[in-house]
């Protein structure tokens, strides 16, 4: 894809910015079940319990995520907000699945389970999403400096 000089940064980032996101969102919270499942020694039915174990955590999140604007457009222009909402999305989302584990899915809730899952689903999620809005911003000064560079005139035919 190549930037016209009259194009904006927003619109040509846009396209693929929240499919990232969301991919990586998916691929934070399987690592946590996969993560899990390993350290438990728990390797035996692989793809029915990682789907079991993830199910309520991806429906939490994607509710949630959605709910507090997690997903909204642009957010990561704010990186504040962006933040703020994605901690929201986190910890709702995990309130959320725990409901989901305990209600729909008739699964007990311990103590230890639901610290360490509130842990580490916060970490993988919220590293991952630091490391999504450091790499946006990186990539948007890199496009912002070639449209307004002085050569840019020449390389247009201006």
């Amino acid at each position: 894809m190549t930037v016209s000089p009259h194009s904006t940064t927003t619109s040509n980032l846009s396209v693929w910015q929240r499919p990232v996101l969301v991919i990586g969102d998916l691929l934070m919270l399987l690592l946590f079940v996969v993560l899990g499942r390993i350290s438990h020694g728990m390797t035996s039915d692989w793809l029915i319990n990682i789907a079991r174990i993830a199910t309520p955590f991806v429906v939490g999140w994607a509710i949630t995520a959605l709910a507090v604007g997690a997903y909204r457009p642009q957010l990561w222009h704010r990186s504040t907000d962006f933040l703020l909402r994605s901690a929201a999305a986190w910890l709702l989302g995990n309130g959320l699945a725990f409901l989901l584990r305990y209600f729909v899915m008739q699964d007990r809730i311990t103590l230890p389970f639901a610290l360490t899952s509130v842990a580490f689903t916060g970490l993988f999620l919220l590293v991952w999403r630091i490391a999504f809005l450091i790499w946006q911003t990186q990539i948007e000064r890199r496009l912002h400096l070639r449209e307004s560079s002085p050569c840019d005139g020449l390389r247009h035919g201006g």
